[in-house]
């Protein structure tokens, strides 16, 4: 319950970020209301329509946010597409699935490691090389699973214990967002 009324200050700040307060108030009536997915959907449309300046410290919130609720497949395309404030330096990057600037995925599960697992690079601190990836199943058809089955923290020079965040658990993807700030040598 107390990671939930976390999120919910969360969910609040990111809300704020519309101008219009009729805007706020429907991001806000969403969380309200259980309907979370919708309240994203809304959010991140009217960024994206707005052209509204995004800090990465927000954008890296809605991923996450988008993350719990299962909306990132649909969403973060226009997560990642939203503009910079260019007066903040960036230190952590969302990636898109698939973006070909990610951060190659080292072999960081070890003798965990699961054939069939994927790692997605997600979000990263372009400065010092700490990596928040996405930890996904191939499926039989080649696809990777909807959702994560867990998600990991790693530097790309190996110089950090990977840290490793089950799915399953109430706030892994903000816990790991949590340990990601944390491990970054930047800030």
């Amino acid at each position: 319950m107390a990671a939930y009324a976390a999120e919910g200050v969360v969910w609040s700040r990111l809300a704020a970020l519309l101008p219009a307060a009729e805007d706020v108030d429907e991001v806000q009536g969403c969380w309200d209301i259980a309907e979370q997915e919708a309240g994203l959907d809304l959010l991140v449309g009217r960024l994206v329509e707005l052209g509204l300046p995004v800090g990465e410290s927000a954008r890296t919130e809605i991923a996450v946010m988008a993350e719990q609720w299962g909306e990132w497949d649909r969403l973060g395309a226009a997560i990642v597409a939203c503009p910079g404030e260019d007066a903040q330096p960036v230190s952590l990057r969302v990636f898109e699935d698939g973006d070909e600037e990610a951060p190659v995925p080292l072999d960081v599960l070890g003798e965990r490691a699961d054939p069939e697992q994927v790692l997605v690079p997600w979000i990263a601190c372009v400065a010092c090389g700490r990596v928040l990836a996405r930890v996904h199943r191939r499926q039989e058809w080649g696809d990777l699973s909807y959702t994560a089955e867990s998600y990991v923290v790693f530097a790309q020079d190996g110089s950090i214990e990977p840290l490793l965040f089950p799915g399953e658990d109430d706030g892994s993807g903000w816990s790991a967002l949590e340990a990601l700030r944390r491990a970054c040598l930047c800030g």
